[in-house]
């Protein structure tokens, strides 16, 4: 895994105004919109908080067309956090105990337990990608608000001097 923070988004730097021809004409410019229906490999529940989260994702203009196979992963990675939750309420759930096979009670914690705990950290990783948490969330709408025009900026800013 490369070291150091990851690069900002075209779309970021544009809106920005810190694109640079010369440093980034190399990245590969996405344009088309992802489409509002579900991939076909989502379960219904999974469908169901595709397009909950779609119109808010897409009204801050953030899921483009290779978005597909990890948008679906995140609905079905929130899907099973739920149901892993609800299984899993009290701390008593979360522990199974057994007898060996020499007959001693064993106590260990349930596989559903490190199950959920990874989908969790999957999920927080998800989410973070997609702008749906606080910090990552200031990220995006700083990129919303950055695609002002600036033509109009500038013609703005002779009307206040």
């Amino acid at each position: 895994m490369p070291a150091g923070r990851k690069p900002k988004s075209t779309e970021l730097l544009q809106a920005q105004g810190t694109y640079r021809k010369d440093r980034h004409k190399d990245r590969v410019k996405i344009v088309d919109e992802l489409k509002k229906s579900p991939v076909d490999w989502l379960t219904d529940e999974e469908k169901e908080v595709w397009s909950k989260w779609y119109d808010y994702l897409q009204k801050n203009d953030v899921l483009k067309e290779t978005d597909e196979v990890a948008f679906g992963l995140l609905c079905k990675t929130f899907v099973r956090v739920q149901k892993f939750g609800a299984e899993l309420i009290t701390t008593d759930d979360y522990i199974s105990e057994h007898k060996s096979d020499v007959g001693a009670m064993v106590t260990k914690k349930d596989p559903k337990y490190e199950i959920m705990a990874d989908s969790e950290k999957s999920l927080l990783r998800l989410l973070t990608e997609f702008g749906m948490t606080p910090a990552s969330r200031a990220k995006v709408k700083a990129a919303v608000q950055a695609k002002k025009n600036p033509l109009q900026e500038l013609r703005n800013r002779g009307k206040e001097q």
